[in-house]
């Protein structure tokens, strides 16, 4: 049951778009691999948004092999970081 005291902490979309940032600059991440990671649940969108901020994340496609032995083309993000000092900005999450 839900304890009117307890305030709850959302996972609102700024704080999706630095998760996404902050898992970006360890490594390139597929859709899939960002929405597991960083709970969000169109990370598509929070993508779109970071470009729109200005952040360098190229898509590369790959292939991915499913279960059954089938293939899907899906997008790899990758962020290109324009100062080695950008890094730093994100220790703190």
């Amino acid at each position: 049951m839900y304890d009117a005291i307890t305030p709850r902490h959302y996972n609102g979309i700024n704080v999706q778009r630095a998760a996404i940032l902050a898992r970006l600059l360890l490594s390139p991440a597929t859709a899939m691999q960002l929405q597991s990671d960083c709970n969000a649940p169109d990370p598509r969108a929070r993508i779109h948004e970071l470009r729109a901020d200005g952040h360098e994340i190229s898509s590369q496609w790959i292939d991915r092999k499913n279960n059954d032995g089938t293939v899907n083309r899906v997008a790899l993000y990758v962020l290109t970081a324009r100062d080695p000092r950008q890094t730093d900005l994100f220790d703190h999450l």
